[in-house]
């Protein structure tokens, strides 16, 4: 997916927002991340995923033209819902909502805040 046009949108426009995340794996609520495993997303509005108009993306904060789509949806209401993620490489990612728009369009839209996965660590002893 190309980004080719950014808008400033009020959160009073009924669109969902990101108010935490928390990795059950790590027992983190820092914005650490666990490839392969699941998290939990806080926020409101999250109830949209039934509409097929929104989605769940993690755009790469070293390379913003990798946008990785979360597709592995477990279960939402409207302030929370659970994830599955796929293979991560280490690094720094902005949560994103990619929305479809009635007349075709899609929509980015990019939360500024940062989670993280950490690099792996190999201890032989």
């Amino acid at each position: 997916m190309t980004v080719t046009s950014t808008e400033l949108v009020s959160p009073s426009e009924g669109l969902p927002t990101i108010t935490g995340v928390y990795d059950p794996l790590s027992g983190k609520r820092d914005g650490t991340l666990t490839p392969w495993a699941p998290i939990i997303v806080s926020g409101s509005g999250l109830d949209m995923y039934p509409l097929d108009e929104i989605r769940l993306c993690l755009i790469s904060a070293a390379d913003k033209e990798r946008i990785t789509e979360i597709c592995h949806i477990y279960k939402y209401s409207d302030n929370r819902v659970i994830v599955a993620l796929p293979d991560l490489e280490p690094g720094g990612y902005l949560p994103a909502f990619k929305i479809l728009k009635e007349d075709g369009e899609t929509m980015l839209q990019v939360f500024s805040v940062v989670w993280r996965v950490p690099s792996k660590e190999i201890n032989c002893f």
